[in-house]
């Protein structure tokens, strides 16, 4: 049997972003009435994950919340690279910014409503207010090509807490591509991402899957590389079809949807093409026993 249409339907709908927005707003007020920034620090508070992509599926309940530094960035050129461009160092930077953000989300919510952990601070639900996970970070310009002050893909770059391991990450072209591969697919894409995101809660709720293998971002990524023409009709059609595509053809060459990063690596930023097939191996066997 396959899984039938209408609950591949209510899986494609988009989760509850009542309180979504009121979340990210309370971080974004939180920052903007804080009064320890030195003067000329500029800086912007935004959603970045399922819900800034609409990818959210009913029970996801945190809110990711980025606070970029953008007075001051980050890069990947060498020093002489920098003189050339004209480039100094500014006095303050990106532990300075954490710092002062730690101060502020401690002034306004509480030291008990939160917790630092390695990647981000986490900050209790209310009644009003989802969970929120804060990433603090610094603009970053990753230069490629002839060298040249505007040859540059803007990211993000934040330092871990415990481990001090430096990570890079491109929410907003992650973002705008979503949005334009969406387009190209007639508005198929975003739910067809949303049911494999089910899917996999459903493996996870009833089959002992761990989430870990396959975690909502790597889902999303994997399934911006599969041609446009594989999306359509209804919605078994598709789930067919894609499945079909990442089962009998190359995925070497996948990229994450931002078009910075490769999807496979070996970092924490990265998937692993062992753990997809595991993960479409299970989502086959759902298919096929529903």
């Amino acid at each position: 049997m396959a899984i039938p249409e209408k609950q591949l339907d209510t899986w494609s709908h988009q989760g509850s972003i009542t309180n979504s927005a009121s979340t990210g707003n309370s971080v974004k007020n939180a920052i903007d009435t804080y009064t320890g920034f030195p003067e000329g620090i500029t800086f912007n508070v935004y959603l970045q994950g399922s819900y800034k992509n609409d990818t959210n599926v009913y029970g996801e309940s945190d809110v990711d919340v980025v606070v970029e530094l953008t007075s001051s960035f980050q890069n990947n050129l060498t020093q002489d690279q920098k003189n050339s461009l004209g480039f100094t160092s500014s006095e303050y930077g990106y532990l300075d910014f954490r710092n002062d953000v730690d101060d502020c989300l401690r002034a306004y919510y509480g030291a008990n409503s939160l917790s630092f952990e390695n990647k981000v601070i986490k900050i209790n639900p209310t009644t009003n207010r989802l969970d929120a996970d804060v990433l603090v970070c610094s603009q970053y310009r990753l230069y490629f090509g002839v060298l040249n002050a505007n040859t540059h893909h803007k990211g993000v770059v934040f330092t871990t807490r415990n481990t001090c391991q430096k990570i890079y990450n491109f929410p907003k072209k992650h973002s705008d591509n979503g949005t334009t591969k969406h387009q190209a697919t007639n508005q198929w894409f975003k739910p067809t991402v949303r049911i494999f995101k089910n899917m996999r809660n459903h493996l996870v709720n009833n089959y002992g899957f761990q989430k870990s293998i396959a975690q909502s971002y790597f889902i999303e990524c994997m399934l911006s590389n599969i041609p446009n023409n594989q999306f359509g009709t209804n919605f078994q059609t598709t789930i067919i079809n894609c499945h079909n595509y990442l089962s009998n053809n190359s995925k070497d060459n996948f990229m994450c949807l931002n078009g910075v990063r490769p999807l496979w690596g070996d970092t924490t930023e990265n998937w692993n093409q062992a753990d997809a097939d595991i993960f479409l191996e299970q989502l086959a066997q759902l298919w096929n026993n529903w």
